[in-house]
């Protein structure tokens, strides 16, 4: 029943070239009934029928349809999405990226690119169709050693992707690639949307009050050791000295509002050790205070741009955890001399 109502407000899409778009034919429509069906068969009705419209799926606050069986240039695929009364899918929080790429690897996603709902309208400023910025920088768009995206190679890359080339961090790409995409439609269920709004540093409101040399940064109270380069055991020790400990990072706004309080303050020159390493148990990563390192995307940065891998990547000669460059995470030598990053417990 459902794919025959999709059919039906699909319709619009085959009466001929209207402004420009490219239609599709009947033929390739009902060519996609298979995919269309396990699509529909994987899909929380119950949930949908109670917070989303039909078709949709609700992943965190949003309601999601991930459109896998039809790949589309990005104006099509944005008509697409109006046809089954939503738009491409706007992620401007930090949260939602998180929730999103987590929802990807368990759904098996994966080897796929999605539109997102955002285009390039002038020099590094990015919107989404309601007019909202596109967040830049980190922890959304995708971090190599040396350089972010986007990068807008032969000046053609005016629209927004999530690939899983460059393991699902945002990325640019020419409007006119065919690739698979996401819509969001609005919640009906707003008690359900407020039910799950994000608890722990990123929804405390207000100031917190922190002691001298320290600031508050993400709800939490901050000390930049700016004027000190130390082993990551000194840096602990550092820390502990000053009542606190290495910063342990678990809360993905807490790196949004750190790496916006170091661009703010020029620390951008500064490395800074946090509290994570491996080095009881190689690929096990924890933080001194025993809680585990949240590992992938969207934490970890990457490497090699012509064949992008995330980190860690420095195996038994790299076991302790630093921000640096753009401020995702790296792994480092233990005896490399950086910062310490040290967060007050009082």
């Amino acid at each position: 029943m459902l794919f025959h109502l999709l059919l039906i407000s699909t319709c619009s899409l085959f009466v001929g070239e209207a402004d420009g778009r490219v239609t599709w034919n009947r033929t390739t429509l009902e060519s996609f009934q298979a995919e269309v069906e396990l699509m529909w068969n994987r899909t929380d009705l119950t949930l949908g029928s109670q917070d989303c419209p039909g078709g949709y799926t609700l992943v965190g606050t949003k309601c999601l349809m991930f459109v896998t069986f039809a790949a589309e240039p990005y104006q099509e695929a944005r008509f697409f999405c109006h046809t089954v009364r939503g738009e491409l899918a706007a992620i401007t929080t930090a949260t939602d990226l998180k929730i999103l790429v987590d929802y990807i690897h368990a759904n098996g996603f994966f080897g796929r690119t999605f539109w997102l709902d955002g285009t390039l309208v002038e020099d590094y400023i990015w919107l989404t169709s309601s007019g909202k910025f596109v967040p830049m920088s980190t922890p959304f768009w995708g971090t190599f050693e040396y350089t972010q995206l986007p990068d807008n190679v032969d000046w053609n890359e005016y629209c927004l992707s999530l690939s899983s080339d460059y393991f699902f961090y945002f990325n640019d790409l020419p409007c006119y690639t065919t690739t698979n995409f996401i819509c969001e439609a609005t919640i009906q269920n707003e008690a359900a949307s407020a039910a799950l709004a994000p608890f722990g540093p990123s929804a405390v409101g207000g100031r917190v009050a922190c002691p001298m040399l320290f600031v508050e940064v993400g709800g939490l109270c901050m000390m930049f050791v700016t004027w000190a380069e130390e082993t990551w055991y000194e840096a602990w020790q550092t820390c502990a000295g000053a009542s606190s400990d290495l910063l342990a990072i678990t809360d993905i706004e807490v790196l949004r509002a750190l790496y916006i309080f170091i661009e703010g303050n020029n620390f951008y020159e500064h490395t800074f050790w946090l509290g994570g390493s491996d080095i009881e148990n190689e690929w096990t990563w924890v933080y001194t205070t025993g809680e585990p390192v949240p590992m992938g995307t969207p934490f970890w940065g990457l490497t090699d741009m012509s064949a992008p891998s995330q980190e860690p990547n420095g195996g038994t000669s790299e076991n302790c955890l630093a921000i640096g460059g753009f401020y995702n995470f790296r792994d480092y030598s233990c005896g490399s001399r950086f910062n310490p990053l040290c967060v007050y417990t009082g």
